[in-house]
């Protein structure tokens, strides 16, 4: 069974939202945030392969700019 990830460019970062700054993610993660933000429509994770739960306690991820992090 496979999860998509999405991250998607903000310009508000509420006050009570959790970010994860890019150099504090797994390596999984690392590695799958250039892929969602270059190609969003062909990046999907594999719920075996723990990239969606890497991003669990997210809400957005501090990269080149501040992206809003979401999982279906």
């Amino acid at each position: 069974m496979s999860q998509r990830v999405t991250l998607e460019p903000v310009d508000e970062i509420p006050n009570d939202c959790r970010v994860c700054h890019y150099d504090e993610l797994e390596a999984e993660a690392k590695a799958q945030v250039p892929l969602l933000i270059d190609a969003p429509a062909e990046a999907e994770t594999d719920d075996d392969d723990g990239v969606a739960d890497a991003f669990e306690g997210c809400d957005l991820v501090k990269y080149t700019e501040y992206y809003a992090v979401s999982a279906d």
